[in-house]
């Protein structure tokens, strides 16, 4: 014979699983990708086919002057959601994209960080630089703006 265990002295149990559940869910749905300058940079704001560009390696321009993307390697996570989101391309599709513009019409590759450090770094040193970071990042770096929402957790 089977002895079942009553739901009341699981209650403690499923309230803790619910409990855990909620909380993991709510941290993914509190994450966002923002687009990050410097804080004196010249760009207010760029519309999603002008990130693109930017990120092929096509000339934007702010002011008479291009847009410098600066891409990040560092995070998998956060470069697997801007590639998707932004660009509509997985890794080997941008890199592929990526190499056929360099190749036909010398189109300059983005700049590539390892770091946040450096991404902010460059980004200081550029007046149209533009990068992008989860946005607890960004906001405890005093150095970077935000002009934009790339991508929010839900």
């Amino acid at each position: 014979m089977e002895r079942r265990v009553p739901v009341i002295q699981r209650t403690p149990q499923i309230l803790l699983l619910v409990t855990m559940l909620l909380s993991a869910e709510s941290s993914w749905a509190d994450r966002e990708v923002v687009l990050v300058t410097s804080r004196d940079s010249a760009v207010e704001s760029l519309s999603t086919l002008d990130i693109r560009k930017a990120y092929l390696g096509i000339a934007v321009l702010v002011g008479g002057e291009p847009v410098r993307a600066i891409r990040r390697r560092d995070d998998k996570q956060l470069n697997e959601i801007f590639l998707q989101s932004v660009m509509a391309m997985s890794l080997k599709s941008y890199e592929r994209r990526i190499l056929s513009l360099a190749l036909k019409y010398g189109t300059p590759r983005p700049d590539q960080v390892d770091d946040a450090a450096a991404l902010v770094g460059l980004l200081e040193s550029s007046s149209r630089g533009i990068g992008y970071m989860w946005r607890t990042d960004a906001e405890g770096e005093d150095r970077v703006r935000i002009i934009g929402v790339l991508w929010r957790g839900r």
